[in-house]
């Protein structure tokens, strides 16, 4: 590698990124992002973009706008504004959830009334029903 380029990257699965700063023949700057990606056939996959120097400061601030905007609406706040009202969504089930929820589906509980004792989405509740057959035990 010469002294006009640099590198940093991360591995996620299959999918490596690299951010490469380099430098022309005739000395301007840029940035280089690519992702490398393994197929099912084992052949590497490139994409990438580069980014001029002229351009960085536009760049990089619509960087960190969009950055801002995905923590307010990614899955992280999603969940955040889920538990809101459900308190217990996206947390593992316990044992005494889970017989909790035996306990009450048994005794003819519907899905509002669950999800309410719970503290859980109705699909959640819906989902852990049918895993743990309670239709099956109580119903058929």
């Amino acid at each position: 590698m010469n002294a006009n380029t640099s590198t940093n990257s991360f591995n996620v699965g299959k999918r490596t990124y690299f951010f490469n700063i380099k430098q022309t023949k005739k000395g301007a700057s840029y940035l280089n992002i690519n992702i490398s990606r393994k197929d099912e056939a084992g052949t590497y996959k490139h994409k990438g973009i580069n980014v001029f120097e002229n351009e960085m400061q536009d760049f990089s601030t619509s960087l960190m706008r969009s950055i801002i905007n995905f923590q307010k609406t990614g899955r992280a706040a999603h969940i955040a504004e889920t538990r809101k009202t459900h308190a217990n969504a996206y947390m593992p089930w316990t044992e005494k959830e889970d017989q909790e929820l035996e306990i009450h589906f048994a005794d003819e509980k519907d899905l509002t009334e669950l999800a309410e004792i719970l503290k859980r989405k109705e699909s959640a509740i819906h989902r852990r029903i049918v895993k743990l057959r309670l239709e099956e035990k109580y119903i058929l």
